[in-house]
Parts: structure tokens; C-alpha cells; sequence
């Protein structure tokens, strides 16, 4: 049975919570399904609007419980575990959900060592699965706020992505799934690298307001948010944002760094390399967008 047959909107939008802070836990027949949502990134604002958190985060965290439990068929707990909100579903038997999450997971256990399911990069699939996957995601790791900005005061949405050294073509792939299935324009990722000058951070994908309203927020008041803030983007720039085409120029030579050669924090692809701009880094990670031929490189600001 190909593997589409085991996807839909809901079980796209659970992969991408789990993608961004998820756990499959089993032992002594208890299977648990652990989405974690940080709490910095359930803070939302506009330039305008603001929201009563509190009650805008349990309306929200109670709306995707509902959808979560509809779907997997078990209740589902809110828990507050200090520094995040977790949904935690219990199962005592090993349902066919729970056997279908795991195959499209590869088996893996938890987000530091997940993947991008294959799925969502075949023709086949739906946009809508794809779009359910990043909102997923999103939810959980995605953050809108006037703090975003650029230099230029042009707002943005953060995708945070955590640093571990199994999970460094996370950001790649997600690049890809929303510039190459999406449509959606990515300008750079931020890595943590330590030629960056960010050293261990988390790697970011910052994506514009307006852009981002091609995926949007399951969460009522980021969804308000984006809206807001892509509409003053719309206002205030005519020009739409150009993705990576896969090359910049070269800004400042970077300093070599002793981390470069850390087996601890860097995948083999990236160990004991220099990089003097982020797009090397996806190329050496197995990006393979490339500009068009005899397009003239422009150079942008690294953050």
C-alpha cells in the first residue's frame, strides 16, 4: 500500500508537531504520543492588536486536543511541564495509529533524530497535506511577533529548528518543503554554526509575514497576528521577497573557528569545514537549488 494511503490533513499537521517537539514513548504496553509546545513561542503580537495570552493559548491548546483525540481515538492530557504546554495521548494497545505515526516516522523515537516524512516531497501528495505539515510545525516552533523584523522593518515569522548534531538537514528540508512544494520564499537560513557567529543556537528559517499567510497558524491569535502584521508588510514594501536561488555573494571572509572540527555538535557533511555564508552550509548539506544561469548574485545580510 504506497504511503499516501496512510496520510491526511490530520495525521500531516500531527507529523509536523512532532517533527518540531515531539516523542513516541512505549514500554510495558503504554504507548504514548508527547507534543511539546515551548512556551516562547505561544506568545504572539502585532504592532496593534493584542491578545489575552492566557486564555488564547488554553482556547487554542484545547482546540488541537480535540483534533488530535478525534483523530487517534484516546483523550488526550494538557499538562504544564514549566517551560513548554505538552499534550501527552495514552494508549494501551498498539492501535493502528499508533503503528502508522511510527512507519511514517521511520521508527524513530523523538524530534532530535526525526525526519521529514519522504511523503510530503512526492508529486502525488496534496498541497493541503504539505501545508497541514508546516502549520503543524509551526504551531509548536513557529513564533510571530514585531521582534522579527528585519533591518529594514519588514515582519517575519521564526520557524526554530533545535541544534542537535542528528538533525542538521531538518532545516534544509523544511527550506525545501516550503520553497519547492509551497511556493513560499525563504531568504536564508540561519544556522547555529560557529562561522556564523551564532555558535550552538538554534538554526532559524525567518519567512515573511505575508508569505507565511500561505501556511498560516492552527492557533486563533497567531493566526490574527499574521494577518496583521503581513498586511503592514503589504502596505509598506511593494516588492515581493525573493527566496534563496541557492547562492549569494560572499560577504565578510569569516574568522576559521576550533569548533569547525567539533564531532560532537557537527553531522560528518559539515566536520572539520569552513563556511563563510549560510547557503554553503545547505549546499554541503545536500541542497540542490542553484542559481539561474547567468543570474546576477546579490548579497544579503546574515543575522
Amino acid at each position: 500500500m504506497p504511503v499516501i494511503d496512510y496520510l491526511d490533513a490530520d495525521v500531516a499537521y500531527l507529523l509536523g508537531m512532532l517533527v518540531a517537539r515531539g516523542e513516541l514513548l512505549a514500554s510495558e504496553n503504554v504507548y504514548r504520543i508527547i507534543v511539546h509546545f515551548p512556551k516562547g513561542a505561544l506568545l504572539a503580537q502585532g504592532e496593534i492588536t493584542q491578545f489575552d495570552t492566557d486564555r488564547e493559548i488554553r482556547l487554542g491548546m484545547e482546540k488541537i486536543r480535540e483534533r488530535l483525540a478525534e483523530l487517534l481515538g484516546v483523550d488526550i492530557r494538557t499538562v504544564d511541564a514549566g517551560e513548554s504546554w505538552d499534550l501527552v495521548a495514552r494508549m494501551t494497545r498498539n492501535t493502528m495509529a499508533w503503528r502508522n505515526i511510527n512507519m511514517l516516522l521511520a521508527n524513530r523515537t523523538s524530534f532530535p533524530y526525526f525526519e521529514i516524512p519522504e511523503v510530503f516531497f512526492e508529486e502525488d501528495t496534496p498541497l493541503d497535506f504539505k501545508r497541514e505539515f508546516v502549520r503543524g510545525y509551526a504551531d509548536v516552533a513557529g513564533n510571530i511577533r514585531p521582534a522579527n523584523r528585519d533591518q529594514a522593518g519588514r515582519h517575519r515569522v521564526r520557524l526554530d529548528i533545535l541544534n542537535y548534531p542528528t538533525n542538521w538537514q531538518t532545516p534544509v528540508r523544511l527550506c525545501l518543503l516550503l520553497q519547492d512544494q509551497l511556493g513560499i520564499s525563504v531568504p536564508l537560513i540561519t544556522w547555529g554554526h560557529p562561522n556564523l557567529g551564532r555558535q550552538w543556537r538554534e538554526h532559524q528559517l525567518n519567512v515573511y509575514s505575508e508569505e507565511f499567510l500561505g501556511v498560516g497558524f492552527y492557533f486563533d491569535y497567531k493566526q490574527a497576528a499574521l494577518e496583521e502584521l503581513a498586511n503592514l508588510n503589504l502596505s509598506r514594501f511593494p516588492h515581493r521577497v525573493r527566496g534563496c536561488p541557492g547562492a549569494r555573494r560572499r560577504g565578510i571572509r569569516k574568522i576559521p573557528d576550533p569548533d569547525e572540527q567539533n564531532a560532537e555538535r557537527l553531522p560528518p557533511e559539515l566536520l572539520g569545514k569552513h563556511f563563510d555564508a549560510y547557503w554553503q552550509i545547505c549546499r554541503a548539506l545536500g541542497c540542490p537549488r542553484r542559481p539561474s544561469p547567468g543570474a546576477q548574485l546579490e548579497l544579503i545580510a546574515e543575522e
